[in-house]
């Protein structure tokens, strides 16, 4: 009821504003192009001279609606400008595919790209940014705006961009994920110029929910220093072989766990020739004994990854993509390659770590484009304070959404789908059929070309293509096979000729675990008023179902093997069907929310350490004061609950404080051995006059200061960097105690906390050791390198 309300009051007060722009049109139009141009220096000024930006909305509009039109020929539908009215108010704008959301963006992106404090295009691919910002950015670039692009171009590399050029122009198109990375990354330089990401501001995504919601589960992590290397990979994947399933282990696929049962622990223990398999003694060979397990039962091949030159690489679980270069973390990705008979690679430590919740949550004001936005409008409400706004469609939506066909089993589906598909392709209609996997989806490529039906491929293992066999989707006669369609960025056109025939056809060869993601697909057919038509396939051993249906579907169906029940008509298993999916997205919703509850904390943290960081880089003069404090703190912590006798002070500050230290040449006769304080008065007393020293032999005042200030900032570095690993294991094992009745979260965050504790303690003392301990080397050249401690 709320979001009606939402709805309605949003949509009354945006058309009121439209009319504004509408009222501006006439005159914008009889401007010359010098005129319109002149337009961003008055806009700019009047922001100057007080007013806001919802001030200058109307004529700001009406110049980007009126530039777009002399730039590509596209005048902005009315829609349209309530597309962009939406976006510019923060809130997510639901326009259908095809509806023209590209042309859209230009609006909200020119009328904030005028405060001068930037803005963002945020899509899911590199192909999309810089599609984009070829396309449309030349419409910013004739009124006067700088345009960047935030990712490679085809044959580039990252290295090849200018950040610093890039975050400094008013609109940059980039990607999710180069803006994430570019982040991490800009928060472990230690000079304040190397620094370029500007304080975020606003930003547009495209496919908001697809970044937001299907990939908010994966964190972004940027991998360091490599661990040692375990033989226990490969042992623990020989041991998994030949385990017995109910017998030596069970499986939850509804809570997507696997655990060893008593006979399995004893099975281990003879295995492995150990006593007690789950003691502290050998907890590391149960660590790994549970990562084979997850391999074996949790990942599957074509389906979550695929092998690929002898390497595993990761797919994306909505639109099939390769996700090269990401890996999954805590040793899941190294003992999937055991599984696989692959090298494994080394397991590298987490150096930095965000969710996109997170990324995202920073932005000043967020918005966002999708074609189907509002199934999960109450979480992006409640997650992003977010509303999702319904623009109507320019024309009426014509595409025919069938009743789902259900079938016993898959053999039964896949033979009626592909009949369904040869009729209508033999009317000339093109056609796009989905599956929910690789596998799937080469199944029915090998059919169709049994069949002699030539066809397009898309999925995984060749998304080179993916925008080529987009646009020839919608021609006469076209057959495209298809993973899913999340998120592909490029419409589907058809000519007259196929609108005459129907337009295109919709085939999805079973649900997805979103409802969200099917209406995606269904949205490919019937654009702009375009005629079209979805069809659903699903079969009773589809995986959502065998995954989120009920305990009677298993027994159902082992009691009619053999029977010939190849269709089903009940409206109970419709409402099977329904159900199923409402589970899979409570429990994908559920998963977001730990995983946003368990970034919370790490995020306390990270913001903690990137603003120590960022005071450490702005200070000018030299850190002696921090230097004495941190001393302080670590000294109380040395001398807690004990007053150390002369040759244990002698050999803390010999190995701590000066590796020359002799107590013989420095008195120990101020010392009151008994008194504390007295010990750590002489403690504060022998660091600074052997801190100022260092100081007096360098020389120099900024020489020295730029020296403490790169002591504090490997020590913070190196100690973040060995919290977030921390972090990043003490998820793995959190995660598991909600099966002994314990809240996961809250034992993250007791954890954490401890972890963040003892990170302080080492920093504190790996910083004050350094800067005593450490030297700087002049070089040949004139310039000072350091050797840390």
């Amino acid at each position: 009821m709320l979001s009606k309300i939402v709805q309605k009051t949003a949509l009354k007060k945006y058309y009121k504003i439209l009319k504004k722009v509408e009222s501006r049109a006439k005159a914008y139009a009889t401007m010359s192009d010098n005129q319109l141009k002149d337009q961003t220096l008055k806009l700019k000024r009047r922001l100057a001279n007080g007013e806001n930006l919802n001030d200058i909305l109307p004529d700001a509009y009406a110049t980007i609606r009126e530039a777009d039109k002399r730039v590509f020929g596209l005048y902005p539908f009315p829609e349209q400008v309530i597309g962009g009215i939406i976006l510019h108010y923060g809130n997510v704008a639901e326009m259908k595919t095809g509806e023209g959301k590209t042309l859209t963006a230009t609006m909200p992106l020119y009328l904030n790209a005028l405060s001068g404090k930037g803005v963002m295009l945020i899509t899911v691919n590199e192909y999309l940014a810089t599609r984009d910002a070829k396309e449309i950015g030349p419409v910013f670039q004739w009124l006067g705006l700088t345009v960047a692009t935030g990712v490679p171009d085809e044959g580039e590399t990252d290295d090849d961009l200018d950040k610093k050029k890039i975050y400094e122009s008013d609109i940059i198109y980039t990607t999710n994920s180069a803006l994430g990375f570019d982040y991490l990354f800009e928060n472990l330089v230690d000079d304040k110029n190397d620094k370029n990401i500007r304080e975020f501001n606003y930003a547009v995504i495209d496919e908001i929910d697809a970044v937001l919601l299907d990939m908010a589960q994966t964190p972004l992590i940027i991998s360091g220093a490599p661990r040692v290397q375990s033989n226990l990979y490969q042992v623990a994947n020989y041991f998994i072989k030949i385990l017995k399933v109910k017998a030596d282990y069970e499986l939850d696929e509804d809570q997507k766990n696997v655990w060893l049962t008593r006979e399995g622990i004893i099975r281990g223990e003879k295995f492995f020739g150990i006593d007690n398999l789950m003691s502290t003694e050998h907890a590391e060979i149960y660590r790994y004994v549970m990562l084979a397990l997850k391999s074996h039962f949790l990942y599957f091949k074509d389906r979550d990854y695929v092998v690929e030159n002898g390497e595993i690489v990761l797919l994306d679980a909505i639109n099939g993509r390769k996700l090269v270069g990401t890996k999954l973390q805590a040793g899941i990705h190294q003992s999937i390659e055991a599984k696989e008979d692959v090298e494994i690679t080394l397991e590298s430590r987490a150096m930095a770590s965000i969710t996109y919740q997170n990324l995202f949550r920073m932005f000043h004001k967020l918005s966002g484009m999708t074609g189907t936005g509002k199934t999960d409008d109450e979480e992006l409400r409640e997650t992003y304070n977010l509303d999702v706004i319904v623009v109507p469609t320019h024309r009426e939506i014509k595409r025919v959404d069938t009743k789902d066909q259900i079938y016993f089993n898959l053999e039964s589906k896949v033979s009626d789908s592909v009949a369904k598909l040869k009729f209508y392709h033999s009317k000339g209609r093109p056609v796009l059929l989905s599956s929910g996997s690789v596998t799937m989806s080469e199944l029915y490529s090998r059919i169709l070309l049994r069949e002699g039906i030539a066809h397009n491929v898309l999925n995984a293992r060749n998304a080179a293509l993916e925008a080529q066999i987009i646009k020839e989707a919608g021609s006469r006669g076209a057959v495209t096979v298809a993973t899913a369609m999340a998120g592909r960025g490029t419409d589907i056109k058809i000519s007259k000729e196929v609108d005459a025939l129907g337009g295109l056809v919709i085939i999805g060869t079973e649900r997805m675990e979103s409802k969200r993601i099917d209406n995606q697909l269904r949205g490919r057919a019937g654009r702009q008023g375009n005629q079209g038509r979805s069809e659903f396939f699903v079969s009773l051993d589809d995986s959502i179902l065998l995954e989120y249906g009920p305990q009677w579907l298993k027994k159902f169906i082992s009691r009619n093997q053999g029977r010939n029940l190849s269709k089903l008509h009940q409206m109970k298993f419709k409402k099977l069907i329904d159900n199923a999916q409402k589970s899979a997205e409570s429990h994908n919703r559920s998963s977001r929310m730990q995983t946003l509850e368990f970034d919370e904390i790490s995020r306390v943290q990270r913001e903690k350490v990137y603003a120590v960081r960022n005071y450490l880089m702005a200070k000018d003069s030299t850190y002696n004061d921090i230097f004495l404090k941190m001393a302080s703190s670590w000294f109380d912590i040395f001398l807690e609950n004990k007053n150390p006798k002369r040759h244990e002070l002698n050999d803390f500050i010999l190995n701590n404080l000066d590796y020359e230290f002799d107590q013989h040449m420095v008195s120990f006769t101020q010392v009151d051995f008994s008194d504390r304080d007295s010990i750590k008065a002489f403690l504060l007393d022998f660091f600074e006059q052997s801190m100022l020293e260092k100081g007096r032999k360098i020389g120099s005042e900024f020489q020295f200061g730029y020296f403490q200030r790169l002591i504090l900032l490997k020590a913070i570095d190196t100690q973040w960097v060995e919290e977030v690993d921390n972090l990043q294991q003490l998820k793995t094992v959190v995660t598991n105690r909600n099966l002994a009745q314990h809240n996961p979260v809250y034992e993250y965050q007791i954890e954490a906390k401890k972890s963040f504790n003892l990170m302080i303690e080492k920093m504190y003392q790996q910083s004050v050791s350094g800067v005593v301990l450490s030297e700087l080397v002049k070089q040949k050249d004139g310039s000072l390198e350091v050797e840390f401690a």
